[in-house]
């Protein structure tokens, strides 16, 4: 189950031109929360907001060195990406939000905007401003200490309802969809800017990796110029919200860069169905502890690989894995499945794949 560098792009390609024979399998390995999952994280105040001078950018290397050999030693058919470190909110720090660590929860978190609602500007994107030149230096620094070992990604980029959200607040968001929809219109399309071009701006920085680049958090190998994007946010909007106001965002900025991930979670809206005729490059979906299981997601993994290359993620069980390898077609279905140890993956491995 140990492959090479070159063995495994080539088994993306396939998998991305739906050309690969069997299901690509993956681990992954440590804890899901950046707080956990990067030693170096663990010493930043939790008593204020954070400044881009709290990460000590260095003090970041060695978890992505541990974090690279964890993935390895487990093997599969997945490629282990660096990045800037994902658990700052990136763009939400960029628009002026208080960063604060939660180190009990594992994660940082943005706090609602302090004045935006007051004044609703989306200000133009400025390379100079300090969380996209702390991006930035993470970037080369990360590439230097790679040594094209594995690739870099983009980090977390939370999309516009995401950002609505942060701006305006979990409710207020959707008030002010219903109550002054022009206005947000142009706000979501400021935004749209605004994220498109803090993305190219870090790409621009991110070297090629065997013609490529990371996928962040899910160990992929992606074409060039390729982004993470996310809506968790729309799990709170109705399907005639999202395609009014967010799905044109989301087509826009599927439609700027060459390959384009689409993280989702199974919840009682997710936009599925809108996205699989847009650019997306990939849409993954997650497994969820409590949440809707690979049988009952059966329709929605074949409507989806009808149209896109599909990932599923999580802390799989094995009714579920074998639901999914023995009733999902193999052609542009990957899964990563969150494991506990090496021996976990080589059981998986050996189950699935080798049987």
């Amino acid at each position: 189950m140990h492959f090479t560098i070159e063995q495994r792009v080539e088994n993306f390609k396939r998998y991305y031109a739906f050309e690969n024979a069997r299901p690509l399998v993956g681990f992954f390995m440590e804890s899901e929360y950046p707080v956990d999952r990067y030693k170096a994280s663990q010493t930043l105040p939790e008593d204020r907001p954070l400044k881009p001078e709290d990460f000590i950018c260095n003090d970041y290397l060695p978890d992505c060195e541990r974090l690279f050999n964890v993935h390895e030693a487990a093997g599969g058919d997945f490629i282990w990406s660096a990045s800037p470190f994902w658990g700052i909110p990136w763009l939400e720090a960029c628009l002026g939000c208080e960063i604060y660590t939660l180190a009990e929860s594992g994660s940082l978190h943005a706090e609602k905007h302090k004045t935006f609602s007051l004044d609703p500007v989306v200000p133009k994107f400025d390379p100079s401003e300090p969380w996209t030149k702390k991006a930035i230096e993470f970037i080369k620094l990360i590439a230097e200490h790679s040594n094209n070992r594995y690739p870099i990604a983009t980090p977390r980029l939370r999309g516009i309802a995401d950002l609505l959200a942060a701006l305006y607040g979990n409710e207020m968001f959707i008030f002010k969809l219903m109550e002054d929809p022009d206005h947000i219109k142009k706000v979501c399309e400021d935004l749209t800017d605004y994220w498109i071009a803090f993305a190219k701006h870090l790409l621009k920085y991110i070297p090629l990796f065997h013609g490529g680049v990371g996928s962040f958090y899910y160990n992929m190998w992606a074409p060039a110029d390729s982004i993470w994007h996310q809506e968790d946010a729309t799990a709170l909007l109705s399907p005639d919200l999202y395609r009014k106001f967010i799905e044109p965002c989301d087509y826009r900025i599927a439609d700027s860069f060459a390959g384009c991930f689409m993280h989702m979670h199974p919840t009682d809206y997710y936009p599925y169905k809108e996205l699989l005729n847009s650019d997306m490059t990939c849409l993954e979906l997650h497994i969820d502890a409590g949440g809707p299981a690979a049988q009952q997601l059966f329709e929605v993994h074949k409507e989806i690989l009808n149209k896109k290359p599909l990932l599923i993620w999580g802390q799989i069980q094995e009714k579920d894995l074998n639901w999914i390898f023995n009733n999902l077609p193999s052609p542009g279905l990957a899964v990563n499945i969150a494991v506990d140890n090496n021996k976990q993956a080589e059981t998986i491995w050996q189950k699935y794949i080798r049987s």
